[in-house]
């Protein structure tokens, strides 16, 4: 049976679509495991407060920076290449947070982290809204909100009980944000959503 010219336009739409939100699912279960693991192993390390309260800002300092600052990567080298850049340097940075754990070496890193989950989060949601239509953007976005919260809360569940003076947990972060890399960097965007982001 031949499938009519609105299916194949339909999955064509559907497999970028699924990809991203894929994508998207393993980002956030890696943020959520690195955002919990990071002050729990600090504190079984025996950080003080006020060095653990610093990873916080670090994070926040390196999120504005990578909403102001992706744009212009994207100009330069297409948003796939730039998400797969971001994930990357996330795994790489959870690995050596696992490497050394010092506070005054978490804080750059945690920063750099903070970058690279605003850019890769900030190219996800720019795709999405190019990719779908404006009568089903409420429910995709909808969609993609739910996602989002239940990857951070499963990526923090999984530390619920856990020892977390080993490095399996960072380890297992890396792995969720090479995983992100799979989906997002198999697929073809429209070209006008990469014009719209780079502008």
């Amino acid at each position: 049976m031949i499938a009519s010219s609105g299916q194949v336009i339909m999955t064509s739409r559907l497999i970028p679509l699924s990809a991203l939100l894929l994508g998207s699912l393993f980002l956030l279960i890696a943020g959520g495991i690195n955002g919990l693991i990071l002050p729990l192993r600090g504190s079984n390390e025996g950080f003080s407060a006020f060095s653990l309260g610093l990873l916080g800002t670090g994070w926040a300092a390196g999120y504005v920076l990578g909403c102001l600052y992706t744009p212009l990567l994207v100009s330069r080298v297409g948003h796939i290449r730039v998400f797969g850049t971001l994930a990357a340097t996330a795994a790489i940075v959870i690995l050596l947070s696992a490497m050394f754990p010092n506070p005054w070496a978490w804080i750059p890193l945690r920063a750099v982290s903070g970058f690279c989950f605003a850019g890769a989060a900030m190219i996800v949601e720019s795709w999405l809204n190019e990719e779908v239509d404006s009568s089903i953007r409420g429910r995709v976005f909808g969609t993609y909100t739910m996602i989002n919260l239940v990857g951070t809360t499963g990526g923090q569940l999984v530390l619920i009980g856990a020892d977390v003076s080993t490095a399996w947990f960072f380890m297992l972060a890396a792995i969720f944000y090479c995983l992100a890399l799979i989906p997002t960097t198999i697929i073809v965007p429209r070209q006008h959503s990469i014009d719209r982001l780079a502008a």
